[in-house]
C-alpha cells in the first residue's frame, strides 16, 4: 500500500509528464476502440447476412481443392462445381448430431433468362427445393408477388426484383407471375441445354448486397438440367432383370483383362467359344433365360452443396472438425468449409482487414511503447534524489518497483477510461449517423449501404488489455534503471 500511495502523489507532483504519458495512452486507447469496433460491426454485420441467408454456418461442397462460393465459383479450373456422391452419409450423420439445427441442399450456377430466341439478361440461380429452403431460411425470403411453388408444379421460377427488373427493361411486354421464359445454360460442360419455366412469383432478399439482392431461384431439376446433371423429373429408370445383373455385376477392370494376352490367351478363348456354340446349338446346357422381372434403380438427387445450420450455443468449430474427419472417412474429396469460404471475397477481405489492423496495431504498440519508455526513463533520471533518498530511509528494491508499476497502472486505468469514454460517445454518434458506403465494394463489405457501428464490450477489453500491456512493458527498463541507483551517491548528488 505503501507504494501504491507513493505512485499516486508522485502522478501528481509531476503533473506534465503524467499528463503527457495518459494522452499517449489515451490516443492508444481510443483508436483501439474504434477500429475494433468498427471491424466487429462489419464482421457481425457480414455473418449474420451470409449465416442467416444464404451460406448456413458449414457446407459441405462436391469434389474440389480450392474454397468455393456459394454461388458456385471457385479458385480452380471447375466450370462447374462436382455434385456430392454420396450425401445420403451426410445427412444421416448430420441427423446424428444434438449441435445440428438443419440442413439445406443446394444447387447452383449461372443461366441466361430470354423470351423466345431474345436473350433478356442473366444471373446467377440456386436450385432448391422451396419448402425446404424457406424453412432454413424462414427470415430472408419475402414473397413481393405472385405464389410460392407447389410440390407437384412444373418447371418454375422465382425471380428476384433486380432480376425482374432486368429483364423488363428489354421484354416487349411485362414479365409478371404466369409468364413463360427460356432458360439457358451459361456453363458449357452440359453443352448448350434450355429450359421453359414459369415465373411463379417476384421474391425479395431482406438481407442481401447488389450481388446476392438478384440471386433467382428455380427447382432443383431445372437446376441439374441446366447444369449437366441427371434429373429425376421423369422419375427412377426401370430395368429389367437382365439390365439390373449387368449393371449389379459390372467391373470395369475386365474390360482390359485381355488386352494385351497373348495367342495362347486368345486361341484359349477361341475355342472355348467354339465350345459354348456347339453346345448351345446341341440343345444342351443352354443358359437359363433371365428373369422376367423388372428392377426400379434407386437415384440419389445430385445436389452440389449441402448447408448446415449449427444450434445455437453450440461450438461450429468443432461440428467443423468432426465433419471433416467424416468427409475423410468417405474419401470422395468432398469439401467442408465455414461461412467465410462460402461467402467469398468479401469475407476473406474483411478478416484480411482485421489481420492488417492488428498488424498495424502492433507496429504502433511498438512506437508507443518507444516513446513511453524515453519519457519514464527520463522522469526515473529527474527522481534521481527522490528514489535514492527512499533507498537510504530503508526502501526495499520491490517498493522501488512496485511504486513505478503502480505509477504506470494509474496512468492506464485514467487514460483507459477517458479515451473509452471518448470513444464511445463518437460511437453512438456514428450509430446514429452512420457511415455509407462510397463505392460497392464497401456497400458489400458493410453488408448494406450504410454501416452503423456498435459499441463492442469485447473490443473495449481488448483495447484496454493492449494499452496496461504497452504500459508495463515500457515500465520495464525504467524500473532496471532505477534499481540500479545506488542511495549513498543519490545522497551525495553524484
Amino acid at each position: 500500500m505503501i507504494a501504491a500511495r507513493l505512485a499516486w502523489g508522485n502522478l501528481g507532483l509531476h503533473r506534465r509528464k503524467s499528463f503527457l504519458i495518459g494522452m499517449i495512452m489515451g490516443m492508444g486507447i481510443l483508436i483501439l476502440f474504434l477500429g475494433n469496433s468498427l471491424i466487429d460491426t462489419a464482421l457481425s454485420g457480414l455473418q449474420r447476412m451470409f449465416v442467416q441467408g444464404y451460406t448456413g454456418d458449414l457446407m459441405v461442397t462436391g469434389p474440389t481443392e480450392f474454397s468455393t462460393t456459394v454461388l458456385g465459383e471457385t479458385a480452380g479450373s471447375e466450370e462447374v462445381l462436382p455434385h456430392i456422391a454420396q450425401i445420403k452419409k451426410y445427412e444421416d450423420f448430420l441427423a446424428s448430431r444434438k449441435d445440428v439445427a438443419s440442413t439445406l441442399p443446394l444447387l447452383s450456377g449461372q443461366a441466361s433468362f430470354g423470351i423466345g430466341e431474345t436473350e433478356l439478361g442473366s444471373g446467377y440461380c440456386f436450385g432448391v427445393n422451396v419448402d425446404d429452403y424457406r424453412n432454413f431460411f424462414p427470415d430472408n425470403v419475402t414473397l413481393v408477388n405472385g405464389e410460392w411453388p407447389a410440390e407437384n408444379d412444373g418447371p418454375w421460377v422465382l425471380l428476384s426484383e433486380p432480376t425482374l427488373a432486368l429483364l423488363n427493361k428489354s421484354a416487349s411486354s411485362p414479365v409478371q407471375p404466369g409468364t413463360k421464359i427460356i432458360m439457358t445454360a451459361l456453363a458449357n460442360s452440359a453443352g448448350t441445354v434450355i429450359r421453359e419455366v414459369t415465373v411463379k412469383g417476384v421474391i425479395k432478399f431482406n438481407q442481401s448486397n447488389q450481388q446476392l439482392a438478384g440471386i433467382t431461384l428455380v427447382d432443383a431439376d431445372t437446376m441439374r438440367d441446366l447444369l449437366g446433371f441427371a434429373s429425376l423429373r421423369d422419375g427412377a429408370p426401370v430395368l429389367s432383370g437382365q439390365e439390373a445383373a449387368f449393371v449389379a455385376g459390372f467391373n470395369p477392370d475386365s474390360l482390359f483383362n485381355d488386352l494385351f494376352a497373348g495367342s495362347g490367351g486368345a486361341a484359349a478363348n477361341a475355342a472355348a467359344t467354339g465350345s459354348a456354340s456347339a453346345t448351345e446349338a446341341s440343345g444342351q446346357g443352354a443358359p437359363a433365360s433371365p428373369a422376367q422381372t423388372s428392377v426400379v434403380a434407386e437415384v440419389v438427387p445430385a445436389w452440389q452443396f449441402l448447408l448446415v445450420r449449427v444450434k445455437p450455443g453450440d461450438s461450429s468449430s468443432r461440428l467443423l472438425s468432426d465433419l471433416s474427419a467424416f468427409s475423410k472417412q468417405i474419401g470422395d474429396g468432398d469439401r467442408v468449409q465455414d461461412w467465410i469460404a462460402g461467402a467469398g471475397k468479401v469475407a476473406r477481405t474483411a478478416v484480411t482487414i482485421r489481420l492488417v489492423f492488428d498488424l498495424f496495431v502492433a507496429v504502433v504498440a511498438v512506437v508507443v511503447v518507444m516513446i513511453m519508455m524515453n519519457v519514464l526513463v527520463i522522469s526515473v533520471n529527474e527522481r534521481l534524489y527522490e528514489i535514492g533518498t527512499l533507498r537510504a530511509i530503508g526502501a526495499k528494491r520491490r517498493v522501488v518497483r512496485s511504486m513505478i508499476l503502480y505509477e504506470t497502472a494509474f496512468l492506464a486505468v485514467i487514460a483507459g477510461a477517458g479515451g473509452l469514454f471518448l470513444g464511445l460517445i463518437l460511437l453512438l454518434i456514428l450509430g446514429k449517423v452512420g457511415i455509407r458506403a462510397p463505392n460497392l465494394f464497401f456497400e458489400a463489405l458493410f453488408g448494406g449501404q450504410v454501416l452503423r457501428p456498435m459499441v463492442s464490450g469485447g473490443a473495449a477489453i481488448r483495447a484496454f488489455l493492449w494499452i496496461l500491456a504497452m504500459g508495463l512493458g515500457a515500465s520495464w527498463y525504467p524500473t532496471i534503471v532505477a534499481l540500479r541507483i545506488e542511495p549513498v551517491i543519490a545522497m551525495r548528488g553524484d
